[in-house]
Protein backbone atom coordinates (compact mmCIF):
# COMPACT_ATOMS: atom_id res chain seq x y z
CA UNK A 1 0.00 0.00 0.00
CA UNK A 2 2.81 2.44 0.84
CA UNK A 3 4.52 1.69 -2.46
CA UNK A 4 1.34 2.54 -4.39
CA UNK A 5 1.07 5.92 -2.60
CA UNK A 6 4.74 6.63 -3.28
CA UNK A 7 4.38 5.88 -7.01
CA UNK A 8 1.24 8.03 -7.23
CA UNK A 9 2.90 10.93 -5.40
CA UNK A 10 6.05 10.66 -7.52
CA UNK A 11 4.00 10.59 -10.73
CA UNK A 12 2.01 13.63 -9.62
CA UNK A 13 5.21 15.49 -8.80
CA UNK A 14 6.71 14.74 -12.22
CA UNK A 15 3.49 15.82 -13.96
CA UNK A 16 3.29 19.08 -12.01
CA UNK A 17 6.96 19.81 -12.69
CA UNK A 18 6.36 19.27 -16.40
CA UNK A 19 3.27 21.48 -16.45
CA UNK A 20 5.01 24.22 -14.50
CA UNK A 21 7.82 24.23 -17.04
CA UNK A 22 5.33 24.67 -19.88
CA UNK A 23 4.44 28.28 -19.35
CA UNK A 24 1.17 28.93 -21.18
CA UNK A 25 1.01 32.67 -20.44
CA UNK A 26 3.73 34.78 -22.02
CA UNK A 27 5.65 37.13 -19.75
CA UNK A 28 5.46 40.88 -19.82
CA UNK A 29 1.69 41.20 -19.58
CA UNK A 30 2.12 43.92 -16.96
CA UNK A 31 3.67 46.23 -19.58
CA UNK A 32 0.72 46.04 -21.97
CA UNK A 33 -1.62 48.99 -22.24
CA UNK A 34 -1.53 52.76 -22.24
CA UNK A 35 0.81 54.94 -20.19
CA UNK A 36 1.24 58.67 -19.63
CA UNK A 37 4.41 60.33 -18.35
CA UNK A 38 4.29 62.34 -15.14
CA UNK A 39 5.59 65.48 -16.86
CA UNK A 40 3.44 68.55 -16.08
CA UNK A 41 4.17 70.13 -19.44
CA UNK A 42 3.64 68.20 -22.65
CA UNK A 43 3.47 64.68 -21.23
CA UNK A 44 4.44 61.74 -23.43
CA UNK A 45 1.91 59.01 -24.03
CA UNK A 46 2.89 55.41 -24.63
CA UNK A 47 1.10 52.36 -25.97
CA UNK A 48 2.69 48.97 -25.45
CA UNK A 49 1.18 46.04 -27.37
CA UNK A 50 2.15 42.48 -28.24
CA UNK A 51 3.88 41.95 -31.56
CA UNK A 52 4.19 38.20 -31.88
CA UNK A 53 6.76 37.07 -29.30
CA UNK A 54 7.97 40.62 -28.77
CA UNK A 55 6.37 44.00 -28.08
CA UNK A 56 5.57 47.14 -30.05
CA UNK A 57 6.42 50.28 -28.10
CA UNK A 58 4.71 53.40 -29.50
CA UNK A 59 5.56 56.72 -27.86
CA UNK A 60 4.06 60.08 -28.80
CA UNK A 61 6.26 63.01 -27.74
CA UNK A 62 6.20 66.77 -28.16
CA UNK A 63 8.55 67.93 -30.93
CA UNK A 64 11.45 69.66 -29.11
CA UNK A 65 11.85 72.13 -32.00
CA UNK A 66 8.29 73.40 -31.84
CA UNK A 67 5.29 72.23 -33.72
CA UNK A 68 3.15 69.28 -32.82
CA UNK A 69 3.76 65.81 -31.56
CA UNK A 70 5.83 63.01 -33.09
CA UNK A 71 5.08 59.29 -33.01
CA UNK A 72 7.94 56.81 -32.66
CA UNK A 73 7.40 53.05 -33.03
CA UNK A 74 10.07 50.81 -31.58
CA UNK A 75 10.37 47.05 -31.07
CA UNK A 76 10.75 45.80 -27.53
CA UNK A 77 11.55 42.52 -25.84
CA UNK A 78 11.74 41.25 -22.30
CA UNK A 79 15.20 41.47 -20.82
CA UNK A 80 16.59 38.83 -18.48
CA UNK A 81 13.98 39.83 -15.93
CA UNK A 82 10.20 39.72 -16.28
CA UNK A 83 10.17 43.33 -14.97
CA UNK A 84 12.52 44.83 -17.58
CA UNK A 85 11.53 45.68 -21.15
CA UNK A 86 14.39 46.42 -23.57
CA UNK A 87 13.41 49.06 -26.13
CA UNK A 88 16.27 50.05 -28.39
CA UNK A 89 19.19 50.95 -26.12
CA UNK A 90 16.86 51.83 -23.20
CA UNK A 91 15.68 49.60 -20.38
CA UNK A 92 12.19 50.19 -19.03
CA UNK A 93 11.47 48.79 -15.58
CA UNK A 94 8.04 47.97 -14.20
CA UNK A 95 7.53 49.01 -10.57
CA UNK A 96 4.91 46.62 -9.19
CA UNK A 97 4.35 48.50 -5.93
CA UNK A 98 3.23 51.71 -7.64
CA UNK A 99 2.18 50.33 -11.08
CA UNK A 100 4.62 52.61 -12.93
CA UNK A 101 7.06 52.15 -15.76
CA UNK A 102 10.40 53.88 -15.20
CA UNK A 103 13.35 54.62 -17.48
CA UNK A 104 16.04 57.08 -16.46
CA UNK A 105 14.27 60.33 -15.59
CA UNK A 106 10.93 59.27 -17.10
CA UNK A 107 8.11 57.84 -15.00
CA UNK A 108 4.77 56.94 -16.51
CA UNK A 109 1.53 55.79 -14.90
CA UNK A 110 -1.30 53.79 -16.42
CA UNK A 111 -3.57 55.77 -18.66
CA UNK A 112 -6.56 55.23 -20.90
CA UNK A 113 -6.89 54.78 -24.63
CA UNK A 114 -8.86 58.05 -24.78
CA UNK A 115 -5.98 60.02 -23.18
CA UNK A 116 -3.52 58.38 -25.55
CA UNK A 117 -5.62 59.14 -28.63
CA UNK A 118 -6.21 62.75 -27.55
CA UNK A 119 -2.47 63.41 -27.75
CA UNK A 120 -1.63 60.96 -30.57
CA UNK A 121 -4.14 62.63 -32.90
CA UNK A 122 -2.17 65.88 -32.60
CA UNK A 123 0.69 64.23 -34.53
CA UNK A 124 0.58 65.35 -38.14
CA UNK A 125 1.94 61.95 -39.25
CA UNK A 126 -0.79 59.93 -37.54
CA UNK A 127 -3.28 58.57 -40.10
Amino acid sequence: MNRRHFITAASATVLLSFLTGCKTEPGGEKFLGYWKSDSKYDPDVIHIARNGDSFLFVVVTKDPFGGGYQTHKLPGKLDDSDNILAVGDKRIAYDESSDLIVSGQMKAHRSTEAEYLAIAQQDSNTP
